[in-house]
């Protein structure tokens, strides 16, 4: 969901521009007061918001990016530009950040493969070592085997994600 901050005439014609071209839905609100609130009540995607209403108003842009989460600001001179425009930088912008968190997602799932692999080659060094002691008891060994063999089967399904 898209939320468009902006006190012009032509808010609604921006946000069903912004609606055609996100194929998203808009919510439109023309103060501050009611931006904060709305993000307060619902996660957005994109918080698009008219420059010069947060200049006007100190501090209003510090407290609109606080309250965004994970929500890509797009802070545009809403009086300057025709609605089409205004579509065209909110689709480019709402590009561009599923992009950044799909490479993030990426990233982090490639990190925390490569710890659980680490960890699991010590577990599987660790398992084999201990089934080579000479004085295990039979119960022991056969309970080793079987975590011996569970770290096989999810080192095999890591390298299979992997690639």
């Amino acid at each position: 969901m898209i939320l468009l901050l902006s006190p012009y005439q032509n808010a609604e014609q921006c946000a069903a521009q912004i609606k055609r071209a996100t194929r998203d839905e808009v919510k439109t609100v023309n103060t501050l007061k009611l931006a904060l609130a709305a993000l307060r009540s619902h996660p957005f995607d994109l918080v698009v918001a008219d420059e010069n209403l947060l200049e006007s108003t100190p501090g209003s842009a510090e407290s609109l990016l606080q309250r965004m989460e994970t929500a890509a600001p797009l802070v545009l001179d809403l009086a300057m530009l025709r609605p089409e425009k205004v579509a065209k930088l909110a689709q480019a912008a709402r590009t561009r950040r599923d992009l950044d968190f799909q490479l993030a997602r990426e990233k982090a799932l490639a990190e925390l493969r490569s710890d659980l692999k680490s960890e699991l080659t010590g577990l599987l060094i660790s398992s084999e070592l201990a089934l080579k002691t000479a004085d295990l008891p039979a119960r022991a060994g056969e309970q080793l085997n079987a975590v011996l063999e569970i770290a096989r089967r999810m080192e095999s399904r890591l390298g299979a994600k992997a690639q």
